[in-house]
């Protein structure tokens, strides 16, 4: 693994459906980086083109990170939250809505070179549709495909992270999961048109995160992982384990076991807390669970007891309870 980052929006307002200006003061990205410079294990930030960056800010970011010994460990392209997309972007039936979406996330992959960023990821929340009879799915398929592949083709050594969801804003997305998802990436042709995977749009979806990820880490389309948690029947960005804790204990298992070389990005939004504790608590977790998985003993119980049902886990809870 590369390394571990943090969303910027991690330290946004909290705006929410219910309290629209939010929980907190808006804080600039200046700020923002200098906090999650003060939270020991976390190496990188995400931000997002062009809200945070483009060609003619980036030397001040480039500065900005420098002076809080950061780097970058993904960039966003911005395709959601503004109402001109209200009518989707790669799939709007407005031709120029779809070239103007190609021609952000080519910028957004110039701008991702001139990090050091590998992966720009792509999340297409308003590409989608809200009733039966509202839309032409083949149409908006071929819109997909066609655009993704204009845009992967813009320059070979970045990639695109399609961000699957199963829902929001539209109500019902296109791309919802993580088996559409990867076939989506296959059908473009292109090496670099692949996932990031969202472990909470993933329990969204009723996935297991170690099982998708696995496929796609074997498929070499796992790109980028966003990690955090929830109930499963929304997006609630919470810490990581506070929900799941077993299922990321497997995910960590198997990006150990296959080899996941790329980074990892906390995909957290605390409305209504502290996002620094919020953060140190999700980085202590990380580190031990990861820790737990890489241990060559844990290794060898877990393969011992492959097929072995509530045995295996009871194992696992000596492990980690003890006897």
């Amino acid at each position: 693994m590369k390394g571990l980052g943090i969303g910027a929006w991690a330290f946004g307002m909290g705006s929410e459906r219910y309290v629209s200006d939010g929980y907190k003061p808006f804080i600039p990205l200046e700020e923002r980086v200098k906090r999650i410079a003060a939270i020991d294990g976390l190496d990188a930030v995400e931000i997002c083109y062009p809200n945070d960056v483009t060609l003619d800010n980036i030397d001040e970011i480039k500065k900005l990170l420098a002076d809080n010994s950061l780097q970058v460990s993904g960039l966003g392209v911005e395709l959601v939250c503004d109402k001109e997309w209200a009518s989707g972007s790669f799939t709007s039936p407005d031709p120029a809505r779809r070239e103007k979406s190609i021609r952000l996330t080519c910028e957004a992959m110039d701008v991702a070179a001139e990090l050091g960023v590998d992966t720009v990821s792509l999340w297409l929340g308003q590409d989608g549709f809200d009733y039966a009879f509202q839309d032409d799915y083949v149409a908006a398929w071929n819109a997909l495909v066609d655009g993704l592949q204009k845009a992967a083709s813009h320059r070979k050594d970045i990639n695109l992270g399609i961000e699957y969801k199963t829902s929001e804003p539209q109500m019902a997305c296109y791309v919802n999961s993580g088996g559409k998802a990867l076939a989506l990436a296959q059908a473009t042709g292109m090496d670099n048109v692949g996932i990031t995977l969202d472990i909470g749009h993933a329990l969204n979806a009723r996935e297991n995160p170690a099982e998708i990820a696995a496929i796609l880490l074997s498929s070499k389309r796992l790109f980028h992982l966003h990690l955090n948690d929830n109930y499963s029947w929304a997006d609630d960005d919470m810490p990581i384990g506070t929900v799941h804790f077993m299922q990321f204990l497997e995910l960590f298992y198997w990006m150990e076991k296959l080899g996941y070389d790329g980074w990892m990005s906390l995909d957290l939004y605390p409305y209504r807390e502290d996002p620094s504790e919020a953060c140190r608590t999700s980085v202590h977790f990380v580190s031990k669970m990861m820790e737990k998985a890489g241990d060559a003993d844990f290794q060898a119980m877990v393969e011992k007891n492959r097929n072995a049902g509530s045995r295996a886990i009871h194992e696992i809870y000596q492990l980690l309870l003890g006897q």
